[in-house]
């Protein structure tokens, strides 16, 4: 017989079929869990809750699994390069969830050296001549000291904010401006690494500390110095791990889908998805939904935000990352440029470009005619804007000669990822108000939970481990 909690969902489902009424062969399917958003969190999350016995769907907009992780096979050389994410962290259970995919994975191999990339102010064309790039002792000592302070906090951060204290408790380090956290420790000589890892939050002197030192937890400073492992796939493409995901999920994955209206409440959820391709929609009841994507108001307004809700939300600040392989003549140098503002001109480490900004041009590898390209900007850069902005600043660099001329004005793009929202953060004071409490309080409410890096970090085996908190939550809820 079925339980209150099943027909109440079922009544919802159908309200929400009501609605669509121009709809009238829209099928209904009922599960247990929906989960919105295949990246990092919300693949592993259904994983893990189809370990514990759940039915899951997983509804993503993109064709495959995976998110950021963008691994892009160059067509001409067949070999494939992960510009997205490069390593996994080793927390948590990580060798455990590959290993159960049967994905072989190994420790990176050790850079080799390379020239330095040429630093040039990318929107006046100059060229820094009397930058100083810190000594590596000097990187290694303040990475050292910054990973000291970070290991205080390393609990209250990550994977998530479950053992955040009260909001008149937080430590005054984490709600300094990063600028003036940087200049008490004496760690500007790990600006230029923690800026080369975390510069998709933009101008990381001026944001909170909070936010950057999730975005560059200690975990990161420790693989960074050696002591704490990060691993890659032996085949060299990231990728083939989500790929082994979708194989276990199987048909309960819709790709090429995304929701499109919604009726949340305690007593369940009706969501109507529609695939983007055909235009089929479909409405599908579940007991318990989880969000794997950002939850910004301007993306949320078809899972009618509450008063609650949209008081939470709409105080988040993102940036948004795009990542571009391209050619162009005017690109065919031995050298790679990255983007300093001309204040940057000095040995002090402080200064850097904010959104929206190219970051860095890069030959994908020795040879290529391919060039790796990153824009950062704030969360109305959309991928055409960040497109022009490349082309633009392309321009610029050729009008100031350090990029020679040539017949191709614009850009030739082979692969173009927006990697969406990022670095969740809101201001010192909505901190100091309870922002995190009132954050955290919507876990569960109106049978709805989140996962992602707004609710933990931008780092795939910190999302994973975030979930092994939260998915036993939601099957006791």
């Amino acid at each position: 017989m079925p339980s209150l909690k099943q027909a109440l969902i079922k009544t919802s489902g159908l309200l929400a079929a009501l609605a669509d009424s121009d709809n009238s062969n829209v099928s209904i399917v009922t599960t247990d869990t929906l989960v919105i958003g295949g990246g990092a969190g919300g693949a592993h999350a259904a994983v893990r809750l189809t370990d514990y016995g759940q039915d899951v769907i997983l509804v993503e907009r993109q064709p495959i699994l995976g998110g950021a992780v963008d691994s892009f096979t160059d067509p001409t050389t067949g070999h494939t390069y992960d510009i997205g994410v490069g390593d996994f962290t080793d927390y948590g259970n990580v060798t455990g969830f590959f290993g159960r995919f049967n994905i072989p994975i190994t420790t990176p191999s050790e850079a080799s050296s390379s020239t330095p990339p040429r630093r040039v102010d990318f929107t006046s064309g100059q060229v820094l001549t009397n930058y100083t790039a810190p000594s590596t002792a000097d990187v290694h000592a303040a990475l050292q000291r910054y990973a000291t302070v970070a290991e205080q906090y390393e609990d209250i951060l990550v994977p998530g904010y479950w053992n955040f204290p009260s909001a008149s408790e937080i430590p005054d380090d984490l709600l300094l401006n990063f600028g003036a956290f940087v200049e008490k420790y004496n760690i500007s000589a790990a600006l230029p690494t923690i800026f080369q890892i975390a510069g998709a939050m933009g101008r990381i002197v001026d944001k909170e500390t909070l936010p950057v030192m999730r975005a560059f937890p200690a975990q990161t400073a420790r693989t960074v110095l050696g002591t704490q492992k990060s691993y890659v796939t032996v085949s060299g493409r990231n990728q083939d791990l989500y790929d082994a995901v979708a194989g276990f999920l199987g048909d309960k994955v819709y790709y090429n889908t995304q929701a499109i209206s919604s009726v949340r409440s305690d007593a369940g959820v009706a969501v109507t998805v529609q695939d983007v391709n055909t235009g089929v929609k479909t409405i599908i009841q579940a007991s318990n939904l989880v969000l794997g994507i950002a939850p910004d108001p301007s993306k949320f307004s078809i899972f009618d935000l509450d008063d609650q809700e949209l008081s939470v939300f709409s105080k988040v600040q993102y940036t948004r990352e795009h990542v571009f392989i391209a050619s162009s003549p005017s690109l065919e140098t031995n050298t790679s440029l990255a983007n300093l503002p001309i204040s940057a001109d000095d040995d002090s480490q402080t200064h850097y470009p904010d959104y929206n900004f190219t970051g860095t041009i890069s030959r994908l590898a020795q040879g290529s005619d391919l060039f790796h390209l990153s824009v950062v900007g704030d969360n109305f850069l959309g991928p055409e804007d960040a497109k022009a902005k490349l082309n633009s600043d392309i321009q610029t660099l050729i009008g100031s000669q350090v990029l020679p001329a040539s017949s191709q004005e614009q850009l030739d793009f082979k692969f173009v990822s927006d990697h969406g929202f990022m670095h969740a953060r809101v201001t010192a004071d909505d901190y100091k108000a309870g922002f995190i409490q009132d954050l955290q309080a919507l876990q569960g409410r109106r049978s709805t939970w989140y996962t992602g890096s707004a609710f933990s970090a931008n780092w795939q085996t910190i999302l994973w481990e975030y979930n092994e908190v939260l998915v036993p939550k939601i099957i006791g809820a």
